[in-house]
């Protein structure tokens, strides 16, 4: 596919219009294309910037349930969410705050009201155990108004294990658009759903653990409480150490991952990078891939 046929397609690949052939042509372009796939990233931003301008319905409107989702608080103590809900799933969570100021928020996303509702009790208990760092089941979600790319982020971040971490470019890798680590990281960082889908598990790719939107000691006690060891990523991060290899099996890991904590300390090689490990004759982990071509 030549760039002209690209940018003539690149809305409807963001909005699910395209065929499936057509759809895989695209992205196969937009792999190899880093000025049509920087297009793609400026329609998106530029959608997103239009829904942001959405007005709330009239008040008067209310009554009629049609432009109206709900909301509860959800959990206890330090740990507490406002969370808004569809028939379908999960779709806004917030902590902290008040009830008018979420109201707002979620009106600006999605140009419609909220009610006050008991939520479901199956997704209490994902939010509510996402919020303790406890294990839960996959969150159900409802990303209908998501564009292709937030729900390819979203999905792959669910997919880190609790306990572990990666990173924005090992993101943009696995959804197959390894040049688009800026706009992953965009989506990233405005997630919508979080503690259910784990942000908090994203960090730098110069080591340590990084921003969060709502703040790094809230991100640090998220990880603390997964069993993350913060102090030994800490450390590495300050010798810029990057990956962890098996001198026995000559396989190389991310710092978290469950594999590479079973390494002997008297087997563990600290490793600056990817073409290091390469060059050592490492190979890269089947659990983490830490860093897949």
């Amino acid at each position: 596919m030549r760039c002209r046929s690209a940018l003539t397609r690149i809305d409807a690949l963001r909005t699910g219009e395209l065929q499936p052939a057509e759809r895989g042509a695209l992205k196969d372009h937009l792999r190899t294309c880093r000025s049509c796939d920087d297009s793609f990233a400026h329609v998106d931003h530029l959608a997103r910037a239009v829904r942001s301008l959405a007005l709330a319905p009239p008040r008067a409107w209310r009554m009629e349930g049609r432009f109206m989702d709900s909301f509860d608080r959800v959990g206890s103590g330090d740990s507490v969410a406002w969370v808004a809900f569809s028939g379908r799933g999960i779709r806004m969570i917030h902590p902290g705050g008040s009830e008018d100021e979420f109201r707002e928020r979620y009106a600006r996303r999605y140009g419609r009201m909220l009610v006050k509702a008991t939520v479901p009790d199956a997704l209490r208990d994902q939010v509510s155990a996402a919020l303790k760092g406890a294990a839960s089941s996959k969150p159900t979600l409802d990303l209908g108004r998501a564009t292709e790319l937030e729900r390819d982020v979203l999905r792959m971040l669910t997919r880190i294990p609790r306990g572990e971490v990666r990173t924005y470019s090992w993101i943009a890798r696995q959804i197959g658009r390894p040049r688009a680590v800026r706009a992953v990281a965009n989506v990233v960082a405005r997630n919508f759903v979080p503690f259910v889908v784990p942000c908090h598990r994203i960090v730098p790719e110069t080591g340590g653990i990084g921003q969060y939107a709502f703040g790094q000691e809230s991100k640090r006690e998220l990880l603390r409480r997964e069993g993350v060891d913060l102090e030994t990523l800490d450390a590495l991060a300050h010798r810029h150490v990057r990956f962890i290899g098996s001198r026995t099996t000559r396989i190389v890991c991310s710092p978290t991952c469950r594999a590479a904590r079973r390494i002997r300390e008297e087997n563990c090689v600290p490793l600056r990078g990817a073409k290091e490990a390469l060059a050592k004759g490492f190979r890269p982990c089947r659990l983490c891939q830490p860093f897949a071509a």
